[in-house]
């Protein structure tokens, strides 16, 4: 183990929660993140629904446009489980930067395409206490880059770094944090493959082929500089930390709305996914097989998400099979193999303005319960709001409470084995702030 490995081992192990920004960089605003995508949402919040989008009309004699854009965010956070560097406990609170995105789509009658690229560093979770030099761009890596074609208004095919079909599409929730399920690597997900998508108003459906993980980038961490969970080579600071790869992943999701009028909507999906993991000490091939169920609706300004996946992975390990080394945002940490995780959320849309501000909250519940009777579930409650300035809608607060009991992310100690056997199994407190600009 070199200076910086150790050096990170030893604030993983001890720093606190929501170390390395890992899913509370995930969730822009919606239409920020996935305007670009051939089949666009409906823009009215507190739900996202797929809708058709007409062809593009192009300025005569130009076959297309381009747009360009990106965000710059900053984050306050308060731990209030964290400990000092001699070990005893106390309540930290950091202002720092967030993040820095550049993004480029281009979108015509029938070919269209976006990358965007993430860069961190220079922050207090990327400094040098955590083995970085400190200094921005330090950290980073593709978030998506792919290219398509539109066979029909409803019909397209994706190619290259794209998300993952599957569940409640983009996002399971509202939580800029977002749920357990993004630390478990089934939320949000972008991975190299192709997609084929056909979206009708009351009735879609996806389904894809995806060879090979979203790569690493630019980091300290062995295998996981990248910004989607994925399973990848254990860093030596991981206990029984595995190294294996996830290949040949085959993705399918189906969606229909029951009811869809001015008043409210209802829509249930399924969805399968199935995959190889090769293990690169055993130089065994396992496998990965995910199934879940999702609901999605909402009544005048309520909204209401949930879902159920359930998780069988067999990763041919050496020694042990019941957890595997899963890693993002440049770290790595155990997952438990076996389970079912569940997450559900209310939100509701505050007709009225608060100030200079448009304000919905939202209650966020998800958790994983694990299969091995001496694992220790984990679980996390967000109660948070997201603030839209009126005067200029491309300023988002995201204001967050999060509670979590063997939660990677919330609490000291936990950040390594809690999504694997679980940490103390006590109840965990933070607070984040995160505001951000997309130009």
């Amino acid at each position: 183990m070199n200076a910086r490995e150790l050096a990170a081992a030893l604030v993983v192990c001890a720093a606190g929660g929501l170390l390395f920004n890992s899913p509370a960089c995930a969730q822009d605003q919606g239409t920020q993140e996935i305007n670009a995508e051939p089949s666009q949402v409906n823009r009215e919040e507190p739900v996202t629904v797929p809708e058709p989008t007409p062809p593009t009309e192009a300025a005569p004699g130009l076959p297309g446009k381009f747009t360009f854009g990106g965000a710059i965010r900053a984050r306050y956070d308060v731990r209030f489980n964290s400990v000092s560097l001699s070990g005893f406990p106390k309540t930290a609170e950091h202002f720092s930067f967030d993040t820095l995105a550049l993004k480029a789509a281009y979108d015509s009658d029938t070919i269209f395409g976006a990358a965007q690229y993430r860069f961190y560093g220079g922050s207090f979770i990327y400094g040098p206490r955590n083995g970085y030099r400190g200094y921005p761009g330090e950290v980073n890596f593709p978030m998506w880059a792919y290219i398509g074609y539109k066979l029909t208004p409803a019909d397209s095919i994706t190619f290259g770094l794209n998300q993952v079909p599957f569940g409640l599409t983009p996002y399971f929730g509202s939580s800029f944090l977002e749920s357990l399920g993004f630390t478990m690597g089934i939320e949000e997900i972008y991975n190299l493959g192709v997609k084929y998508a056909h979206v009708e108003p009351d009735f879609n459906y996806q389904f894809g082929f995806y060879p090979s993980a979203s790569p690493s980038a630019f980091g300290i961490s062995r295998d996981s500089a990248r910004y989607s969970t994925n399973i990848v080579k254990a860093d030596s600071y991981v206990p029984f930390g595995s190294r294996n790869a996830e290949e040949n992943m085959f993705v399918g999701r189906v969606e229909y709305f029951f009811v869809k009028n001015d008043l409210a909507s209802l829509a249930l999906g399924a969805s399968i996914w199935h995959s190889d993991i090769y293990n690169f000490d055993t130089r065994q091939t396992g496998s990965k097989q995910l199934e879940g169920l999702h609901l999605n609706a909402t009544y005048g300004p309520w909204g209401f998400k949930a879902i159920y996946v359930r998780q069988d992975i067999d990763p041919k390990n050496p020694i042990r099979n019941d957890l595997i080394t899963i890693g993002g945002y440049d770290a790595s940490y155990n997952m438990a193999t076996h389970g079912n995780f569940i997450s559900g959320e209310v939100s509701y849309k505050i007709p009225e303005d608060i100030g200079p501000f448009n304000v919905v909250p939202y209650l966020n519940y998800s958790a994983y319960f694990k299969d091995r009777s001496n694992f220790k579930n984990s679980e996390r409650y967000i109660l948070g709001a997201a603030w839209t300035l009126k005067a200029d809608p491309n300023l988002v607060i995201y204001s967050e409470g999060v509670f979590g009991r063997n939660d990677p992310y919330v609490g000291a100690g936990q950040f390594l084995n809690g999504l694997a056997k679980g940490g103390d199994n006590k109840w965990k407190a933070a607070f984040i702030v995160n505001i951000g600009y997309y130009f």
